[in-house]
């Protein structure tokens, strides 16, 4: 008898352990330190690490967009965050800046925003219009970021002849203080100046410029997945003289692989959605967006799976979930 208790206790004590799951460690790509955009990275950290249930995310600060979708290629982040949907896409194809190297695995896990690679300049530089950059020194963005791509890449297209200097956020910043730079790129919401530039338009006036209709039809001749909005005059509140004019646009947020577990994806997805009042609140520009539902909603045709676990999700909400976006890994819940 006592013999048949004993073995009843060890049996429910592995049967416990069985179900008690390790914890899991991620690291997770960001952006600049110095950029606004890694203020959310860490806010979604915060919830993932409070809300995910044994999954402890780890922040590394990287060149944002490029660098972390190459990071994540190589295994050394298991997600990552400031990453946008075109650059994902020639990833996930293998063209353009990732020709040859295609990652059918990589799949989207969460939105951000949609946000403009808005072109920043100083007021006093009489600068208006893409086309007035010529010859300028102009910081295309943080190196290794898909938007400061775009920008060497929409300079050689249009044939601009602009002296492009790459320089990290805090370093183009200063320059563009001391008048070394008359602007830089730098991504953010659609209606408001970023948040690292708030400080600087204070002292230093700044003002935004974009492109022409026929710029933007030639841009997009050339690379047909970039996507543009138009920016009426008024329309971003801290610059209410700039506009109107066309600004290259991208739907942002987050990417990890099929490497990722379904289970794993799908904890962080909904920490993240659960905890979206405090990520709002550390990046206002997320506010009023749909971290599930608006990458169904806008990301297009063609377009990268979406991550097993932000599918799960997105049905557990009573979201509709196109086939086209389901990867084959996915297990009905």
């Amino acid at each position: 008898m006592k013999r048949t208790i004993v073995l009843v206790i060890i049996l429910a004590l592995a049967s416990s352990l069985a179900f008690t799951q390790a914890p899991v460690y991620l690291n997770m790509g960001s952006t600049s330190s110095s950029s606004g955009v890694y203020a959310w990275c860490v806010a979604a950290a915060n919830a993932i690490n409070k809300s995910a249930g044994g999954i402890q995310v780890t922040v590394v600060e990287s060149g944002a967009g490029i660098d972390n979708l190459r990071k994540v290629k190589s295994g050394v982040f298991d997600f990552a965050l400031a990453v946008d949907v075109p650059s994902t896409y020639q990833m996930y194809k293998g063209i353009d800046t990732f020709a040859g190297q295609a990652m059918p695995e990589i799949r989207w896990l969460l939105v951000r925003n949609i946000l403009a690679d808005r072109l920043y300049v100083r007021k006093d530089s009489g600068i208006k219009t893409w086309s007035d950059l010529k010859g300028k020194r102009f910081c295309p963005g943080i190196p290794g970021s898909a938007a400061a791509t775009y920008v060497t890449r929409m300079n050689d297209i249009l044939n601009t002849k602009i002296n492009l200097v790459p320089m990290a956020l805090a370093d183009a910043i200063n320059a563009l203080k001391e008048n070394r730079i008359v602007g830089l790129q730098k991504s953010g919401g659609l209606y408001a100046i970023d948040a690292a530039l708030i400080e600087v338009n204070m002292n230093t006036p700044l003002t935004a410029i974009g492109f022409t209709k026929a710029e933007v039809e030639k841009v997009q001749k050339a690379i047909p997945y970039l996507g543009f909005v138009e920016t009426k005059k008024g329309s971003i509140k801290e610059l209410p003289d700039a506009g109107p004019f066309y600004e290259e646009s991208a739907i942002a947020g987050g990417i990890s692989s099929s490497k990722m577990s379904q289970e794993v994806g799908y904890k962080i997805v909904k920490a993240y959605y659960e905890n979206l009042a405090d990520i709002n609140a550390a990046y206002g520009p997320s506010k009023g967006w749909n971290p599930i539902a608006d990458y169904f909603k806008y990301a297009g045709q063609d377009v990268v799976p979406a991550h097993a676990g932000l599918v799960q999700f997105a049905k557990e909400l009573g979201i509709d979930v196109p086939t086209r976006f389901i990867p084959p890994e996915y297990k009905a819940k």
